[in-house]
C-alpha cells in the first residue's frame, strides 16, 4: 500500500473513531437518563457495550494505520 493510500485510510479511520466517540457519549447519556428516571437501562447498557467493542476495533485499526504511516515515513 502506498503512502498516499495509507494516509487516506488513516484519515477515514480517524473520522470513524471520532464519530464513534460521539456515539459512545450519546449512548452513555441515554443510560444515565434512563437510570435517573428509574427505568431499566439494561438494553441501553448492552448496546453501549456493543458500541464500545466496535470502537475498540476501530481504534486498533487506526493505530495499525498510524504505525504503517510511521514505517513508510521512517523505514528501518
Amino acid at each position: 500500500m502506498s503512502w498516499v493510500e495509507t494516509l487516506e485510510l488513516l484519515s477515514k479511520a480517524r473520522d470513524y473513531v471520532a464519530q464513534g466517540q460521539e456515539e459512545l457519549i450519546e449512548q452513555r447519556e441515554i443510560v444515565d437518563q434512563l437510570e435517573r428516571c428509574g427505568h431499566d437501562p439494561l438494553e441501553a447498557i448492552l448496546f453501549l457495550e456493543d458500541l464500545e467493542d466496535m470502537q475498540d476495533v476501530y481504534v486498533a485499526h487506526m493505530d495499525r494505520l498510524e504505525q504503517q504511516v510511521m514505517r513508510l515515513v521512517r523505514p528501518d
